[in-house]
């Protein structure tokens, strides 16, 4: 799920929630216009570049060519992208799909969310965004699609900061691939923002804290973007800097093979999982101090 990061959207209220919960049950006369809908293409067949002007659905077919053919991510077939107008059409079309169970605030604060029958994006957020901040939105989203396809029905045992950094690093490196933006350019950025924020580095939650949905949830709140969706970037890009991205498209695939969580890490990686956790929360501190004594 991505959520918004300089201009966060609103939460949606009780109020606004019982709104269009009652508006989907009495029926379509006062309903939100449906999502637009488009199938992903999964047969690598997209438009050969994009512009300003690209559609949202142009943009999702290139990501998805991109991810397959130069990063070795599938994506599950006859899944959709959804592009719902606004925050209203947004709730509904998470509503009609998956019921009350997916009606939670958490949700409708998001940019997009990728779900078991594809991505439902908030086109009004997308609008405002340029061309390099709707390709990141969409590959994020995307990503988790791929980690559906890899991880199979166990997809949601793999450590949140794992999925969610995954994704960020996805998205930063498909907006490098296309030409929008530097990917060692927004990692520096990344790790500022990480660690020259309030809460200094040494106190900011470990990987360990940030591991399931809940405790996601509770320090993104509490906290910040960066000190959840910035640390768990920075923790995958380590993963990939030092065993390689097909390193972590395995351990994501274990999950379809393997019941036992730290056989998953230990069959994939020659450090173990606490190894690594530590050595990241090292590694994380010495960035800050490099800040600090870096020269204004």
């Amino acid at each position: 799920m991505t959520a918004p990061h300089a201009s966060m959207i609103p939460v949606v209220s009780l109020l606004t929630s019982l709104a269009v919960l009652a508006v989907v049950l009495i029926g379509p006369g006062l309903a939100a216009e449906p999502c637009r809908e488009h199938e992903i293409r999964i047969d690598g067949k997209a438009p050969s570049a994009l512009s300003p002007d690209s559609s949202e659905f142009d943009v999702v077919d290139v990501v998805a060519a991109l991810m397959r053919s130069k990063l070795d991510l599938k994506l599950p077939a006859w899944r959709k992208a959804y592009v719902c107008g606004d925050e209203a059409a947004f709730s509904e079309g998470l509503l009609r799909n998956f019921g009350a169970r997916a009606w939670d605030g958490s949700e409708t604060s998001a940019a997009g969310m990728a779900t078991s029958v594809g991505v439902f994006l908030r086109g009004d957020y997308l609008a405002r965004r340029p061309l390099a901040g709707r390709v990141e939105v969409i590959a994020h989203e995307l990503a988790h699609l791929s980690q559906q396809e890899l991880a199979k029905p166990r997809v949601h045992e793999v450590p949140r900061w794992i999925v969610e950094g995954h994704a960020e690093w996805v998205a930063l490196g498909v907006v490098d691939r296309l030409g929008y933006g530097s990917y060692s350019v927004r990692r520096a950025q990344v790790t500022r923002s990480v660690v020259d924020g309030a809460i200094p580095a040494a106190l900011l939650p470990g990987l360990d804290a940030l591991a399931r949905r809940e405790q996601w949830g509770r320090w993104t709140r509490s906290l910040s973007h960066s000190a959840t969706y910035g640390q768990a970037f920075l923790a995958v890009d380590r993963l990939t800097e030092r065993y390689g991205r097909a390193k972590v498209i395995e351990f994501l695939s274990s999950f379809t093979r393997l019941t036992d969580s730290r056989e998953r890490w230990d069959s994939v990686f020659p450090i173990s999982y606490g190894q690594f956790v530590d050595d990241f929360r090292v590694h994380l501190q010495s960035l800050g101090r490099a800040t600090i004594s870096r020269p204004p």
